[in-house]
């Protein structure tokens, strides 16, 4: 019973939601569609609620995701899960509709809360517990810049509602505009897990249940950017173009480090939280390009930056989504999420496996699904930047290029090495086969959300069109001219198709010759696979300066500000690992000065045998 009241819940919220986005939409040229004033016993506890066309995309994602997880959740899950999602969701859809300083403060802290909620539903685990902890420190640090920066701009305008907020953000100063980006910057990056406040994801993301993971990285974190949207384009703006460079910087970074660390990463969700904070930094790389294209008055840039920035939010809260419950799927079934352990699963999740590499696609930028076309937009607004900034823009922007090109390169190893490890090959660790999976709510569920990837894909005109509007309106300006985009990602799909093909008919005309694997003469057993470890030794290899810094920034920050008891088993693992590079060097160091006695000299080897001699010799008297 508790399940069915969750389930009906969050199928409503989200039919809410989509009536909300539908409603942004329309009045996408009309500003805010009002949805009702509470006054309060003083005027900062004032209540105000609206949809702003701003708003629309992000309750297009709660839309979709919630209706997914409402399917999701007749099979799997706990039914508490399902009323704490629900909840979550309308606290979600809360911030959205939010539009005055204490109604977004406490819908924000709602939010944050009953993730953390949903984040420790594991407690009896010492992992989950401290998760939940780090998650709790960040999210509180973070409601505290969004406090303080939405209080600074109801101080200046005398006023907590956003619309007046909005009309005096004209006479800000430069200094507090620059304070009130920082502070948002922080509280609103915090949350959304942008380097190097990102530490807190990896952690929390993986150990929530399936459902609640894809909630959390698929709709909180866009929420976060809604936040810092709607201070840097409507409670702050105009901001300089300092802003948008910030951003665009913050943007490669997170996306770099995001998309290193999960190629090295081999717990699978905490890989697809990785993967978040690579994701997010490619979104804020399209914020950047529209704040930059603002300050240097060019609204065709802003808004292809923006539009870029929505688009990409939207996919990747499909996208995520997918690759979370598809991970929910292996957790159930396989009792673990380790790729070392993992392998041969397409023989029996046979729905799982197909629907699972849909998502991998899409994440990895490859048409002809979503995430090419605003992965496209963005090198595109970039680009366009490029020919239209400065020396110092055409500097930042033409690094962003490289960062988001290194970016998609190393996404698309990261699941190679993914599917084809946990999904491809034969079992690992299990000798008796699994049951073919059955077609389900689950199913189904991760069928509509690989849907609507390849239809938005296909046919990117579905949302790129509405996000042409919004983003006009978000900028004061006319709607932008979009290009047409439904052919190119088909005739892109084409040509790799058209080359495999190719290469499988000259491959069959020539004759392949097939030989028996070799492993040293020992008998082949799934052992012999490669690993996730040794396919992402050479990254690690070459990305080795970046990833021991950051294990040791995680271990300073544990010890300095968690309790001893909750770092014990953190502190000995680094104590551990750092014993064994220690050892590892000494031992390298010996074996290198040790080959001057390998020289090859004869009269070294006889000086050798001499020795030997004498001290037979002597032992032998």
């Amino acid at each position: 019973m508790l399940r069915l009241a969750g389930i009906i819940a969050t199928a409503a919220i989200a039919l809410t939601a989509g009536c909300f986005a539908i409603l942004g939409l329309a009045f996408s040229q009309h500003g805010v569609f009002p949805l009702g004033t509470l006054a309060g016993p003083i005027p900062i506890l004032t209540l105000v609620l609206g949809v702003t066309p701003l708003a629309a995309p992000f309750c297009a994602i709660l839309a979709m995701l919630g209706t997914a997880i409402a399917i999701w959740s007749t099979q799997r899950g706990k039914p508490i899960d399902m009323v704490l999602i629900a909840a979550f969701m309308a606290a979600m859809l809360l911030v959205l509709v939010a539009r005055s300083v204490a109604l977004f403060f406490v819908a924000w802290e709602a939010m944050s809360l009953i993730s953390a909620l949903l984040v420790a539903s594991h407690h009896e685990r010492r992992g989950v517990r401290r998760a939940t902890f780090v998650y709790l420190v960040v999210a509180q640090i973070g409601a505290l810049c969004v406090l303080a920066a939405l209080g600074l701009l109801a101080i200046q305008a005398s006023n907590p509602s956003f619309a007046a907020i909005a009309r005096a953000a004209a006479n800000l100063s430069p200094g507090t505009r620059n304070a009130v980006f920082v502070l948002a910057l922080l509280g609103f990056g915090s949350k959304a897990g942008l380097v190097p406040l990102h530490f807190w994801l990896p952690r929390a993301h993986p150990v929530a249940p399936a459902g609640a993971s894809a909630l959390l990285s698929g709709a909180m974190l866009k929420i976060a950017l809604y936040g810092l949207l709607l201070v840097t384009f409507e409670l702050a703006a105009p901001g300089p173009i300092s802003w948008g460079i910030a951003t665009i910087v913050i943007g490669v970074l997170s996306a770099l480090a995001g998309v290193i660390y999960a190629l090295v990463d081999h717990d699978l969700k905490r890989l697809l939280a990785y993967h978040s904070v690579e994701n997010i930094g490619i979104v804020v790389i399209g914020i950047g390009v529209a704040l930059v294209g603002q300050a240097i008055g060019n609204p065709a840039l802003a808004a292809l930056g923006l539009v870029a920035a929505l688009f990409h939010a939207i996919n990747h809260g499909l996208f995520k989504a997918l690759l979370f419950l598809g991970a929910g799927v292996v957790a159930d079934e396989e009792g673990t999420v380790d790729l070392e352990r993992l392998g041969g699963l397409w023989g029996s999740l046979v729905w799982t496996a197909p629907l699972f590499l849909i998502g991998c696609a899409a994440i990895t930028g490859l048409p002809p699904f979503n995430g090419f076309v605003s992965e496209w937009l963005t090198f595109q607004s970039l680009v366009a930047g490029v020919l239209a900034g400065d020396e110092t823009i055409k500097l930042v922007l033409l690094s962003a290029i490289a960062g988001l090109a290194l970016t998609g390169g190393l996404a698309a190893v990261c699941f190679v090495k993914v599917f084809g490890v946990v999904f491809l090959g034969s079992a690992r660790c299990r000798t008796q086969p699994r049951p073919v999976e059955r077609f389900g709510g689950s199913t189904l569920a991760m069928g509509l959300l690989a849907a609507l990837c390849t239809l938005l894909g296909l046919i990117p005109m579905l949302a790129v069109a509405p996000l042409a509007r919004i983003a006009g309106a978000v900028l004061g300006a006319l709607p932008i001219a979009t290009p047409s985009l439904p052919v190119l990602p088909a005739t892109l799909a084409i040509l790799p198709l058209a080359g495999a093909l190719f290469a499988v008919a000259l491959a069959a005309r020539r004759g392949v010759r097939a030989v028996p694997t070799w492993t040293c003469a020992s008998p082949v057993t799934p052992s012999a696979q490669y690993t996730a470890t040794a396919f992402s030794k050479p990254a690690r290899t070459i990305f080795s300066f970046v990833l021991l810094p950051e294990r040791h920034r995680q271990y300073e920050f544990a010890t300095r500000w968690f309790p001893q008891r909750i770092v014990y088993h953190t502190e000995s693992r680094y104590l551990i690992d750092e014993i064994s590079r220690s050892v590892a060097a000494v031992t390298l160091r010996i074996a290198r000065r040790s080959r001057a006695m390998q020289s090859g000299s004869l009269r070294l080897y006889v000086a050798y045998a001499l020795v030997a001699l004498i001290v037979t010799v002597a032992l032998a008297r």
